[in-house]
Formats: structure tokens, C-alpha cells, sequence
């Protein structure tokens, strides 16, 4: 997992991973369990998305959002609801 958020205007932003990385998926399997747990007891929701990052592959409607089975890195952000 690559972390460097301090060239980030994004405060929501986690780091970055590797979508084919076993290590990664294991992170982000974590820190969805912790998110999930401490919605139980917090007033605010809180949920992790994952945005893709890569090769758009010449299609246009990637150009808006990058379909995770295609992403070759992601970047993990902590949002609100």
C-alpha cells in the first residue's frame, strides 16, 4: 500500500493499492471491518470506496469512472455518508 497524502487536496484520501496484490485486499478487507465496527457505536456513517486507477483503454465512458476489474492500482478514500 502506497501512502502519500500529503500532495492530496483530498482529506478523505487513505492510499493507494495494488488491485492484484493479496497484501492490499487484505487491508482493505480490514479497514472495511474497523469502518463497519465503528459505525455501530458512532453517530456518523462512515464507508470506504475504492476509486480505479489505470489504462482507460480508449473507451470514453471510463474517462468518468475507471470499472475496478480493469484498474490496475486504486485509490482508498474514507468518505462520510
Amino acid at each position: 500500500m502506497i501512502i502519500n497524502a500529503e500532495h492530496r487536496q483530498s482529506t478523505s484520501y487513505l492510499g493507494t493499492i495494488e488491485m492484484d496484490s493479496a497484501e492490499d485486499q487484505t487491508i482493505v478487507k480490514n479497514i472495511r471491518r474497523m469502518v463497519k465496527e465503528a459505525n455501530r457505536f458512532a453517530g456518523t456513517k462512515m464507508y470506504v470506496k475504492i476509486q480505479g486507477r489505470g489504462h482507460r483503454q480508449g473507451v470514453r465512458r471510463y474517462n468518468q469512472s475507471l470499472p475496478l476489474p480493469l484498474a490496475t492500482t486504486g485509490d482508498l478514500y474514507l468518505y462520510t455518508r
